[in-house]
């Protein structure tokens, strides 16, 4: 083999390590890439999670005491507007993933419940949520936006 040759071969060995090296360095950095564009989008999805949590805590007190008032109301055709209204504003809650937490007659969760209240009821099983006092929320399933706020059967053992 000639010299010329040799050096051609070098060459062509340096060319082909230079191609390895740029693939795997273009390869790194789709990975980092997509991994940013991951990231991006879990922040996104979280702030607007926490977005429609803000602003569900925010009309939470706005619809209780619309609750209240409607309590206080007697006219049949006045209670109809009203429950309309108050079905709307739930309905668009429940699209924004919004649900309300089951209390009445469920077993006590403190992940989701608030006892301030304890009650004696043989009939029930202990544990059981006898009375429901101020109704709780959660996003998506699993993300209290307010808790419940319940009385609890206890039993003395």
């Amino acid at each position: 083999m000639t010299t010329e040759e040799l050096d051609e071969e070098v060459c062509e060995v340096e060319h082909e390590s230079k191609e390895l090296e740029y693939l795997e360095l273009a390869q790194r950095i789709k990975a980092e890439f997509e991994n940013y564009k991951k990231r991006n989008a879990d922040v996104i999805s979280q702030s607007y999670d926490n977005g429609v949590c803000q602003t569900v805590s925010r009309l939470l007190p706005a619809i209780d005491s619309f609750k209240q008032a409607k309590s206080s109301i007697t006219d049949e055709s006045i209670l109809k507007g009203l429950d309309l209204v108050l079905n709307q504003i739930l309905n668009a809650f429940s699209e924004l993933g919004v649900t309300k937490i089951k209390a009445e007659n469920e077993m006590f969760d403190p992940n989701f419940h608030n006892a301030v209240l304890t009650g004696t009821e043989e009939d029930k099983e202990d544990g059981v949520i006898l009375e429901e006092y101020q109704e709780g929320f959660i996003l998506k399933e699993n993300r209290v936006i307010r808790h419940s706020v319940v009385k609890i059967n206890k039993l003395d053992k």
